[in-house]
């Protein structure tokens, strides 16, 4: 009975944990180097973050009416200690590590804030598949760059102790 019992339990333990990997948002660079290459030619273009799970999210205490940029997240809240003199991805807090955030300037860039290192490798794996390459940038010592020849596009990855920001454009 208890071998049965101890075999069940670990199954479930197996599951459970498994299922938590299924939190991160499965967010694929294609559809973001697709969206930003749309945005570029100034073409219609439906945000990919909701098919994601991500929700939109209103900051009209910051950000004015007619302010070009929105914002999305998953796992986040705002941060009660932001003064308007920051950067707007100091405007999030995450819940846990599978927070993603997204600030999308209309006909911009567009700049996904994560907290976990599995994000970047996730995202700079699908880059490399694609034939982007890698190199440190000149500007900075925590910037990394991704670019890739007859590719409007770009992606740099700013790095810091606590977070990550992958930026398109």
């Amino acid at each position: 009975m208890k071998r049965s019992v101890l075999t069940i339990l670990f199954i479930m333990i197996a599951i459970l944990g498994h299922a938590q990997y299924g939190n991160y948002v499965q967010l694929s660079a294609l559809d973001l180097l697709q969206y930003q290459m749309q945005k570029n030619r100034k073409q219609m273009t439906t945000p990919p973050f909701r098919r994601y799970g991500m929700r939109r999210i209103r900051a009209s205490k910051i950000m004015e009416d007619n302010d070009p940029r929105q914002i999305w997240g998953w796992q986040i809240h705002p941060n009660e200690n932001y003064q308007t003199s920051e950067p707007l991805y100091k405007l999030f807090q995450r819940n846990n590590l599978t927070a993603m955030a997204v600030v999308d300037t209309k006909e911009g860039k567009t700049e996904i804030i994560f907290w976990d290192k599995l994000y970047y490798r996730r995202f700079a794996q699908q880059l490399r598949t694609i034939g982007f390459v890698m190199r440190n940038t000149p500007r900075a010592t925590n910037i990394l760059e991704f670019r890739k020849l007859d590719v409007s596009v770009t992606v740099d990855v700013e790095i810091w102790s606590d977070i990550y920001i992958l930026t398109v454009q």
